[in-house]
């Protein structure tokens, strides 16, 4: 269903596209490179992980939000509680949300308090592409990238289009992408409004709809200069709200925002690139119907950062690239409604934190063997210094394939909840630590391409709440990943398959919310002017949080574009086909009994229908 490919990552990720599989469709595309604010790399150095999903499979899949296409990736599996906008949980390979860098345009996106970004109210019409890259970057990006990064690239192009979609639950979504570009320069805005009644994703509990909605606008404008390079100005910002099942709060509205500069320039063998940038992610939870008790409390995280990056092609087998990171994080503008008169008013102790970070690498690429090799040292204010590492051998095998191994090393600074919360605080807490290591084949055929991945990834120093919070865990990782993208029958095929073993390294426990084997098969066709592709996702038994066993289930879904003219094009997606009922997670149980009194549910049946006109 998307572009993918396993690329080397230079410094700090130059995300590469091997082939186009759009949609399942097997046009040829020699060479697609991406990257995400760092030094670009070729194709043929294939040492790790990634997956690109672009603006077209987007279109194609007709899905309603991003957390629908990550879902259909080998190795990524996603757990929601709720519908759309609501709790997801994301996990790379079994490990956690907070364990996963999420970027916007480049740049850390996402709360600070809780260590990680919401990927279900990120609207799919301010995508361009998003690239996913699995194992250990730290050494490319500091904090937080222990299990991978997945990077979201806002909206560019030079066309025009607006849409609307309307389905099931009062679903409505108007979409409009603007493009205006000449000879030095390129601006493109983006702007959208979805909003849905939703349904109720709870049983036993707040028999009501939960609704969400969403308003968002952005600009990406870039002018080039023949002496001076390029300069670009990107913003997104987006705002609305979203209703959820709970016990208190059952209302959040959010605003979140981010913008950047940006500049780049060659000078002869030397590429320079500077980029500033702020965000901002701001939740206020609230209830629907307040009761004369309940306080509502808004959590915010202001973000600056600057990052400055020097790559150098020395000759035809090495490059070489080095650069240096800043970020500053701000939780004061936040406001716990809980909080005594003696203490902050936004809920934690220490309100700021301040990262530098530093890193070179080395990269060497001939006929017989490829090299990537890292090193990375971060400058915390609260956690002091962490250093990291990644090493990358790639063998070729003739033109068809190339053999892989990487290993790389990893940390994750505490959060401000964990380290700062006025609820419990541990001077002596340190960050999580992770070593990753990949084995791999991938095989380039007329007939299809394929991949094999084995990987391990152990974490240590895991956070957990004992009496306050304390490095006491440790959690393995290992498994199996297998994708092929080939064509049977005069049909494209896009197949996964991940086998994993996540389990508590002190108690040999499985964690929770972890299946052991995950498939996603889609086939598709394009008949003429109709596009047609039927997904299958399978996910086999978990545990809850509660260790109570969560049944598999398997969903079928069907997209359909159909063009009617040339700029003019109608779309369906029918999810859960056939109306399977399944449960997601635990949503409450009777705390004297430890009886389940509610469960999160899927969405059943829905079916939305749509329109586009280009110009």
């Amino acid at each position: 269903m998307f572009y993918k490919s396993k690329a080397t990552l230079a410094v700090a990720a130059a995300i590469t596209s091997f082939f186009s599989t759009s949609v399942f469709s097997q046009d040829a595309i020699e060479t697609i490179t991406v990257t995400s604010n760092k030094i670009e790399q070729s194709i043929e150095n294939v040492l790790a992980t990634v997956n690109v999903i672009t603006r077209d499979d987007i279109d194609k899949a007709n899905a309603r939000d991003l957390p629908t296409l990550l879902q259909s990736l080998g190795g990524i599996d996603i757990v929601r509680n709720g519908g759309q906008g609501q709790n997801t949980s994301l996990f790379i390979r079994g490990a956690s949300s907070s364990h996963s860098l999420v970027l916007i345009d480049g740049i850390r996106v996402g709360s600070a308090s809780l260590g990680y970004k919401s990927l279900s109210t990120v609207p799919l019409n301010s995508i361009e592409r998003v690239e996913i890259v699995k194992g250990s970057r730290a050494a490319w990006y500091g904090s937080d990238a222990l299990a991978g990064v997945i990077n979201i690239i806002t909206r560019t192009g030079d066309s025009s289009s607006v849409a609307f979609t309307s389905g099931a639950d009062n679903y409505t979504d108007l979409q409009f992408s603007g493009a205006l570009n000449g000879e030095n320069y390129a601006v493109v805005l983006n702007a959208g409004a979805e909003k849905t009644d939703g349904f109720d994703v709870t049983t036993n509990q707040d028999l009501d709809r939960d609704g969400y909605e969403n308003q968002n606008v952005g600009i990406n404008a870039r002018f080039q200069t023949a002496d001076f390079g390029e300069f670009k100005f990107i913003t997104q910002y987006s705002e609305g709200e979203v209703e959820y099942d709970s016990s208190g709060d059952d209302l959040q509205e959010f605003e979140k925002f981010h913008t950047l500069l940006g500049w780049t320039k060659s000078v002869g063998s030397f590429d320079h690139q500077l980029q500033l940038s702020q965000s901002k992610d701001k939740e206020f939870n609230t209830m629907q119907v307040p009761t004369a008790w309940h306080k509502p409390s808004n959590y915010q995280t202001n973000r600056e950062e600057a990052n400055y990056q020097l790559a150098v092609n020395v000759n035809s087998q090495w490059d070489l690239a080095g650069g240096i990171d800043w970020n500053h994080e701000d939780l004061s503008d936040s406001v716990n409604a809980w909080a005594g008169p003696e203490q902050p008013k936004s809920g934690f102790t220490d309100e700021t934190r301040d990262n530098l970070g530093v890193y070179v690498g080395g990269y060497f690429d001939s006929q017989a063997l490829n090299v990537n090799a890292v090193v990375r040292r971060d400058d915390n204010s609260d956690f002091g210094v962490n250093n990291t590492y990644n090493v990358a051998v790639g063998l070729p095998v003739s033109d068809i394939g190339m053999f892989r191994a990487t290993h790389g090393t990893g940390f994750k600074a505490p959060t401000f909840n964990n380290a700062s919360s006025i609820w419990g605080t541990n001077p002596d807490l340190q960050p999580e630590e992770s070593a990753n290591t990949e084995l791999g084949f991938n095989l380039n055929l007329a007939q299809g391409q394929f991949d094999v991945a084995v990987f391990k990834n152990d974490i240590d120093n895991l956070i957990q709440w004992v009496q306050g919070p304390e490095n006491v865990a440790k959690a393995v990782f290992e498994g199996v990943e297998i994708s092929g993208q080939f064509s049977l029958f005069g049909f494209d095929n896009n197949a996964n398959f991940t086998y994993l073993d996540a389990k508590d390294e002190h108690t040999g426990t499985q964690l929770v919310l972890r299946p052991k084997h995950a498939v996603n098969w889609t086939v598709s066709k394009q008949i003429d002017a109709l596009y047609l592709a039927v997904e299958m996702q399978y996910r086999s038994d978990r545990l809850s949080y509660y260790q109570t066993p969560l049944q598999s289930y398997t969903l079928w879904n069907v997209s359909a574009n159909y063009n009617i003219v040339d700029n003019i094009k109608l779309n369906a997606r029918l999810e859960n086909a056939f109306d399977k009922d399944y449960v997601t997670n635990v949503a409450g149980t009777n705390w004297q009994t430890g009886e389940i009194t509610s469960n999160y549910v899927g969405a059943g049946r829905r079916l939305y229908v749509g329109i586009n006109y280009s110009f």
